[in-house]
């Protein structure tokens, strides 16, 4: 079997939602800048016997933090990084401000309860702004890297929902608008 047929493989097994989120995780965990420095220093090296060559590409590939797609679908420790990313980047965490001060000075207050659906989590959250004192609240990641839902007295929003992509830089109007 071939490399690619491996890989097509690979994509039916973990479904190609999964898959294809690997890409992303490894533009995270390893920026395009650092494959650039890594293939600049592999090619000064081209004059090396194979032995020394395959040892300081290694050396090279740690001290960039360099990740293969074939890593994450065959070394498990990468398997199991990947998939706590991806379990983060798939569950849905509620924060809400009490006050502006509080706001203003980054004491958010997360809800115990997470969600595995943005849908949900988002519906969850305007039920507790609407039956809450509160001035602000905001649906994100698990890893509070990105917001998808944000509502306060005045402004009610929606950023990277995938029913409505236009692109990820993109704000978007409430579903369904």
């Amino acid at each position: 079997m071939s490399i690619m047929q491996d890989f097509e493989e690979a994509r039916k097994i973990i479904g190609a939602e999964k898959y294809d989120a690997i890409e992303k995780y490894l533009d995270e965990v390893c920026p395009k800048s650092n494959y650039d420095k890594y293939k600049k220093e592999l090619n000064s090296m081209l004059d090396y016997s194979t032995d020394e060559w395959l040892k300081k590409k290694s050396e090279l590939e740690e001290k960039y933090g360099i990740i293969f797609l074939s890593d994450v679908l065959y070394k498990p420790e990468e398997w199991e990084k990947f998939e706590k990313w991806y379990q983060d980047r798939n569950t849905y965490i509620i924060e809400l401000w009490e006050n502006n001060a509080d706001r203003n000075d980054g004491f958010g207050q997360v809800q115990l309860e997470e969600f595995n659906d943005l849908g949900q989590a988002i519906k969850k959250a305007k039920e507790i702004f609407e039956t809450s004192e509160c001035v602000s609240i905001e649906v994100q990641s698990k890893d509070r890297q990105k917001t998808y839902y944000f509502r306060d007295k005045v402004n009610e929003k929606y950023f990277f929902v995938e029913e409505n992509i236009k692109t990820e830089e993109e704000e978007l109007d409430e579903p369904g608008q």
